[in-house]
């Protein structure tokens, strides 16, 4: 009789506790777009061009916009060491985790929406979301592989070599484009490596918040720490961009099992991205001329958070 006392009273410990426990549910969903930005800092105008690469001649559209990403998450604070530091990934490149397969690959000309199990990161993490009540995403970093295009390139090409696409970049990366005719299938990595002259050549990281202007930090390539600007990486040789086309979300916990909806919306604006250059000859449809991102084509990539 004893016995069945004290296992009764267990049991009402044990259910108490549960009425406690926070034991709800969040539905991460993800949508990739080309949605168009609306800055006029983008217009296809006369005073967005690039200088010292012979005359413009004139800009492409991608049909075709994909990218495979390497990580993309959200974080609260930039010290990923501090024992008070929340991370939601989506994508991390450094593991094998079969839940980050499907967001591995991202479709904006597609309108791509999936819906990802992602991996907490804290001290405080249980059943899939934090003890901490409520968790205020300052950051959102997306780092990319590559970003990957299909394209017509205008008709004048159809019959020329473009040098631009046949040349080595640095030790870890070949320019692998295929051109048939006027269609250009090719990364990034080439419409960008001469925007940036020192270090690695060209963006490690795309980091989105914290900031109230977009700009380029570490421009010139210097080995630079984990810092605000930096906020999860350790030293690094390459350029960062620094965004504030991302506003932060404080996300309150579910308990008791409700479930919410963290539903994120990655665009990035294709129209008339690519530039073309008349190159060194300036004379334009020749095997020289230069194929660059528009300006500051890193304000064409924005990120917003929705909670229901």
């Amino acid at each position: 009789m004893k016995r069945i006392f004290c296992l009764l009273i267990a049991v009402n410990l044990l259910l108490s506790c549960s009425k406690d426990r926070v034991n709800g549910n969040i539905r991460h969903r993800v949508q990739y777009t080309t949605a168009k930005s609306g800055s006029k800092t983008l217009e296809n105008s006369s005073d967005n061009r690039y200088t010292g690469f012979g005359d413009y001649i004139t800009s492409v559209t991608p049909y075709k916009f994909t990218s495979k990403i390497n990580i993309m998450c959200y974080q609260d604070n930039w010290d990923i060491k501090d024992a008070s530091t929340h991370m939601i990934s989506y994508v991390d490149g450094h593991d094998n985790d079969p839940r980050y397969e499907i967001a591995t690959y991202a479709d904006f000309s597609n309108n791509q929406e999936v819906e990802i199990t992602p991996i907490l990161y804290s001290t405080d993490k249980i059943d899939g979301i934090f003890k901490q009540k409520e968790v205020t995403f300052t950051y959102f970093n997306f780092c990319p592989y590559y970003l990957y295009q299909e394209v017509e390139i205008p008709v004048q090409y159809k019959d020329i070599t473009i040098n631009q696409f046949n040349e080595f970049y640095n030790e870890r990366y070949y320019c692998d484009s295929v051109k048939s005719g006027n269609v250009l299938k090719i990364k990034h990595v080439p419409f960008i490596t001469r925007l940036f002259q020192y270090g690695n050549g060209y963006p490690w990281a795309y980091v989105f918040g914290n900031t109230d202007s977009t700009f380029v930090f570490n421009k010139e390539g210097n080995t630079v720490p984990a810092s605000e600007h930096w906020p999860f990486g350790g030293s690094t040789m390459n350029p960062i961009i620094r965004s504030n086309k991302y506003v932060a979300k404080t996300v309150t916990m579910p308990v008791n099992g409700e479930t919410i909806e963290m539903i994120s919306t990655v665009s990035f604006d294709t129209e008339n991205l690519i530039q073309i250059y008349a190159g060194q000859d300036n004379i334009p449809y020749t095997s020289d001329d230069i194929f660059l991102y528009a300006p500051n084509y890193w304000e064409r990539l924005n990120v917003k958070l929705d909670i229901k």
